[in-house]
């Protein structure tokens, strides 16, 4: 898996990946490079291409309209983890109090009840 300087994986690969569209697999084709949707569909990058030459276009897989700059590496081998981390960045965006932000400790943890019910609803 390649890695950046600060040793994050920045590729997951897994000899079973296939694209949904094309149907090719990485036994077929070793470079085979699969990106995810902001609807967190897999689609190889040939498939990538063919589809969004002229703009925006629906996912093949959900209809949800989608631009290719928007695409991404996977991280993570579940998709439902690659989603839940995801959602987790944008709302730490948005919710980033700290501890030191409160008048009680009591305060703080119930701030984090909320963002928690926030990201789980």
């Amino acid at each position: 898996m390649p890695a950046d300087p600060s040793r994050r994986i920045t590729d997951f690969s897994s000899p079973e990946d296939r694209c949904p569209q094309c149907k090719t697999d990485r036994y077929l084709n070793p470079k085979l490079r699969l990106l995810v949707s902001p609807c967190y569909h897999k689609m190889c990058e040939s498939c990538l291409d063919r589809i969004f030459s002229l703009g925006p276009a629906p996912c093949p897989e959900c209809g949800h309209v989608c631009r290719k700059y928007e695409f991404g590496v996977q991280t993570f081998q579940d998709l439902r983890v690659e989603k839940e981390v995801d959602i987790r960045r944008r709302v730490g965006k948005l919710f980033n109090k700290r501890e030191d932000d409160f008048d009680s400790l009591k305060a703080y943890n119930d701030y984090l009840e909320e963002v928690e019910a926030i990201l789980f609803n």
